[in-house]
C-alpha cells in the first residue's frame, strides 16, 4: 500500500514507518478536507445553536447540509488516599492532582454522510513523583499517570477522532464508518425513541464492560479501523475491525497499538421487537494481543518458555448477549438487565476458558417526590483455581472502561464477585444524586486481585492490568460512594464525588500499613 503510506507521511512530516491505523486516519482527513472545499457555501448568516451542537459555520438553504463547530472543556480535581504500605520505596499514598481536557468538534453532515474531526488537548497538574512502589506498584491513579508519563505536569495535543460515516448505502439500510472513532460495547443501538431513561440505564450499566473509549481518564482511548452494518426499525447488525490507540493514562494518544486487533459482531433486536419494552442482543468478540510486552497479568508462576517473558500471546473469543427492559408497573417502573458470556481461546501457552455474568433489577417510584430509583445486582467474573494446570480460567476484559461498575476504580471485573445496591434520586430538576454500596470478593482465592482498564501502551513493561497476590484470601473489600451532579445550565455540569473503601483480607495482605482508602473529585464540564 505505497499510496496509503504517502498520504500518511504527508499528514505527518517526519514519520517513519506508518501504522495502518494512522493511514486510516489520514485518508479520512484527506476525504474530509476535500469535501469541505467542494461544499457550496450559500449561507450568509452563521447562527449559534446549542440544539444543533455548536456554531453553525454553514447551512444549506434546504438544511440538508451543515458544517458545525462545537466542543467541550473538562476540569477535574482529584484527591487520593490509597491503601498504605511500607514495602519498597516511593510509597506516598496521599496526594492530589488535576487536569483539563479540551476537545473541539468539527462536523460536516449531509443527508447520508457525516465527516467528524475531533482534536484534543490535555494538560495535567501536580502528579505525584513518589507514588509508585517498586514492590506493590502504583498508589492509585496518580501513580499510574506518572508511571506512564514520568513528569509532574504532562501535556499533549492529539487527534481523538477523525472519521467518515456513510448511511443508507446503495439505497438500503447499510452503513459504514472508517477512520479513528470511539466504540462502546452495548451501545451499538441508541435510539431516542427508546426513551431517555432506557438509554441512561444502557449507558450506566451495560456499556463499556468489554470495549470502551475510557472517557473517564484524562487522555481517553480511540480505535482505528472500520465499522459497518445494517440498521432498520427492528434489527441492527454491527460488525467492526479495529486497533486500539494508546491512551487512558498514556499521553501519546496518536500511536496506534497495531499488535492488538479486535473484531466484533453484534446483532440487536431493538426494544419491542421480540418482547414489549425489551431489547435483546447477541455478540461475538475476538481479541488478539501480540505486543512486545514484558508484563504478564495472570497468576502463572511457571513460565517455561522465555519467549513469554517479553511477548504477549493472547487470543480470546467471547460469545454472549444481553437483555434490557423497563416496564410500567404499579406506582413506577421496573427495570431488569441480564448480561453475560463465555470465553475460549489461548492465553500464552495455556488454554483459555472463562465466563462473566451480571444480573440486575431496579424499581423507580416515578410519581413520588425525588423519584427514588432503587437498584441491586450481582456480577461474577470467573477466576483461575489452579495456576499450575494447563488452563487459564480468569475472565478477561479486552479494552474496557470499568469505572462505570466501581466508581472508585481499585478493581476490575476479572476474578471477582460483586454485589451492589444503588439509590438514585432527583431532588430538583437540576440535581441528581447517586449512592452505591459494594461487597466484593475474589471468585478464586488462588488467583489475583486485578486492577486495570486494558491496553494503554503499544510495548514495554505495562500490559494494562495490575495483578496483586491476595495471599489465599477471598474477601476483597466493602465500599460506599456518593455522587452529586448539578446542571448549572444546559451546557455546564458540576459533579462532586466521594468514595470510601474498607479493605479486607486480600487488601490487608498487600497493604499492611493502612487497609482503608478514600477518593474525592470535583469536576466541571462545559459543552459548546
Amino acid at each position: 500500500m505505497p499510496m496509503f503510506k504517502k498520504i500518511a507521511k504527508d499528514c505527518d512530516p517526519g514519520c517513519g514507518t506508518v501504522a495502518i491505523g494512522t493511514e486510516v486516519v489520514c485518508i479520512t482527513l484527506s476525504i474530509a478536507i476535500g469535501m469541505l472545499f467542494v461544499t457550496n457555501a450559500k449561507a450568509e448568516n452563521s447562527p449559534y445553536s446549542f440544539s444543533k451542537g455548536g456554531f453553525q459555520i454553514y447551512e444549506s438553504e434546504d438544511k440538508n447540509e451543515r458544517l458545525t463547530l462545537g466542543g467541550n472543556v473538562l476540569f477535574r480535581y482529584a484527591y487520593w488516599n490509597w491503601f498504605g504500605t511500607n514495602k519498597g520505596t516511593k510509597t506516598n499514598n496521599d496526594y492530589s492532582f488535576g487536569f483539563q481536557r479540551t476537545r473541539l468538534n468539527l462536523k460536516y453532515t449531509s443527508e447520508n454522510m457525516e465527516i467528524f474531526f475531533q482534536p484534543q488537548y490535555v494538560h495535567m497538574f501536580g502528579l505525584p513523583d513518589d507514588a509508585v512502589s517498586n514492590v506493590t506498584g502504583p498508589f492509585g491513579m496518580g501513580g499510574l499517570y506518572y508511571l506512564h508519563n514520568p513528569e509532574e505536569n504532562p501535556y499533549d495535543f492529539g487527534v481523538h477522532q477523525a472519521y467518515l460515516r456513510l448511511n443508507n448505502l446503495f439505497g438500503t439500510n447499510l452503513f459504514f464508518k472508517g477512520g479513528r472513532f470511539e466504540y462502546s460495547d452495548g451501545l451499538e443501538v441508541q435510539d431516542k425513541k427508546d426513551g431517555k431513561k432506557f438509554n441512561i440505564l444502557k449507558n450506566m450499566r451495560l456499556a463499556d464492560r468489554m470495549i470502551s473509549p475510557f472517557g473517564w481518564s484524562a487522555f481517553g482511548r480511540s480505535f482505528d479501523g472500520v465499522v459497518a452494518g445494517w440498521d432498520d426499525d427492528r434489527f441492527n447488525l454491527t460488525t467492526s475491525f479495529f486497533y486500539p490507540t494508546q491512551g487512558g493514562w498514556e499521553k501519546d494518544i496518536d500511536e496506534t497499538i497495531n499488535d492488538i486487533d479486535i473484531f466484533t459482531t453484534t446483532l440487536t433486536a431493538k426494544k419491542g421487537t421480540l418482547l414489549p419494552d425489551t431489547e435483546f442482543a447477541g455478540f461475538f468478540y475476538n481479541y488478539e494481543d501480540k505486543r512486545d510486552c514484558t508484563q504478564r497479568p495472570d497468576n502463572d508462576i511457571h513460565q517455561s518458555d522465555p519467549f513469554y517473558s517479553s511477548h504477549a500471546d493472547i487470543e480470546v473469543q467471547m460469545f454472549g448477549g444481553h437483555m434490557l427492559g423497563i416496564y410500567d408497573w404499579g406506582p413506577g417502573q421496573l427495570d431488569t438487565l441480564l448480561w453475560g458470556g463465555v470465553q475460549t481461546g489461548d492465553w500464552y501457552e495455556r488454554d483459555h476458558d472463562a465466563y462473566g455474568i451480571a444480573g440486575e433489577i431496579g424499581y423507580q417510584f416515578t410519581k413520588m417526590a425525588w423519584k427514588p430509583w432503587f437498584r441491586t445486582g450481582y456480577f461474577i467474573g470467573s477466576g483461575d483455581s489452579d495456576p499450575s494446570d494447563g488452563d487459564h480460567e480468569t475472565f478477561f476484559q479486552m479494552a474496557p472502561g470499568t469505572r462505570k461498575y466501581q466508581l472508585y476504580p481499585y478493581y476490575d471485573l476479572q476474578n471477582n464477585r460483586d454485589f451492589f445496591v444503588q439509590l438514585i434520586t432527583k431532588p430538583t430538576k437540576k440535581l441528581t444524586t447517586r449512592m452505591d454500596y459494594h461487597i466484593v470478593q475474589l471468585d478464586e482465592s488462588a488467583d489475583r486481585w486485578y486492577m486495570g482498564t486494558g491496553p494503554t501502551r503499544k510495548s514495554g513493561c505495562i500490559s494494562g492490568y495490575i495483578p496483586r497476590n491476595g495471599g489465599g484470601h477471598d474477601a476483597l473489600s466493602q465500599e460506599v460512594s456518593i455522587m452529586l451532579s448539578y446542571a448549572l445550565n444546559p451546557q455546564c455540569d458540576l459533579v462532586a464525588f466521594y468514595s470510601h473503601v474498607w479493605g479486607e483480607g486480600v487488601v490487608k495482605n498487600v497493604y499492611e500499613k493502612d487497609n482503608e482508602a478514600d477518593y474525592f473529585s470535583l469536576q466541571i464540564q462545559y459543552k459548546f
